[in-house]
């Protein structure tokens, strides 16, 4: 409907519309992530949107005046993102982000888009965890893989990695060996070893600094920026719920 919208000539003033009506109900949202973000990333920043889905995070780290390379294998998203912000400083391509550069297989959820996935491994789990998911994979696309060094290599080094690949994120941080100023990686309290996996990655080097925070992000939970052990302290103590967030790892250099 939405190509056919476009198609039509009617796509601005149907998302006009969307925006005053339903899209009124998540404004304060919205309004409440620009805050959070607008105190992390400074003017112009260069930001990586890994796992971009329909593009909301672009979005907002576009309007805080950041140049976006958002990578997202699902075609009906990358088409969504293409047609409602024309305007934003936001490249988008069809790709995951991996270990290395090649081909790779996507389970694509039509009915729910923020849950396909490459991980066969996390779907299997997220289904037993949260039954309601079962059967929502409903097809496979074979889509290029990408490695964030490579993006680096054609964009230059970002200030602020964001990866959301549910349950694919350990993987895509084989695939960076520098590290950016800021990076964040989707964490779910059902799966404590992989954010464990993921932390202990060497790409985050010694004296690294690290926070977190539930569902959008709107604020941080701990009030202090901790380091890597303290940080797994506090993880190990959450119970496993079904509840996901995302840890911020901030650069040594970041913070000197």
């Amino acid at each position: 409907m939405e190509e056919l919208a476009w198609v039509m000539g009617v796509h601005r003033v149907g998302l006009s519309l969307y925006r005053a009506t339903r899209g009124r109900r998540s404004a304060p949202l919205r309004k409440s992530m620009s805050a959070f973000f607008r105190a992390l990333l400074p003017p112009d920043a260069l930001v990586f949107d890994i796992g971009a889905n329909v593009g909301t995070f672009s979005s907002i780290f576009s309007s805080l005046g950041a140049r976006v390379v958002a990578l997202e294998p699902n075609s009906d998203c990358v088409r969504h993102i293409q047609l409602s912000y024309v305007d934003a400083k936001i490249e988008v391509i069809q790709a995951v982000a991996g270990p290395e550069n090649g081909l790779c297989r996507l389970n694509v959820s039509d009915e729910i888009d923020l849950i396909s996935s490459v991980s066969d491994k996390w779907i299997n789990s997220i289904q037993r965890v949260t039954p309601k998911y079962a059967g929502l994979w409903s097809r496979q696309l074979t889509v290029p893989m990408v490695t964030i060094d490579t993006l680096i290599k054609h964009y230059g080094a970002p200030y602020f990695v964001k990866i959301d690949v549910e349950g694919f994120e350990e993987s895509v941080l084989d695939g960076l060996s520098t590290q950016p100023p800021l990076v964040s990686f989707e964490f779910h309290e059902a799966f404590p070893d992989a954010t464990m996996q993921c932390l202990d990655k060497g790409v985050f080097a010694r004296g690294s600094l690290f926070n977190f925070a539930m569902e959008d992000p709107v604020s941080f939970e701990l009030k202090d920026w901790a380091r890597r052990e303290q940080l797994k302290e506090v993880l190990s103590r959450m119970r496993k719920g079904d509840k996901h967030g995302d840890i911020f790892v901030r650069s040594p250099a970041s913070h000197d």
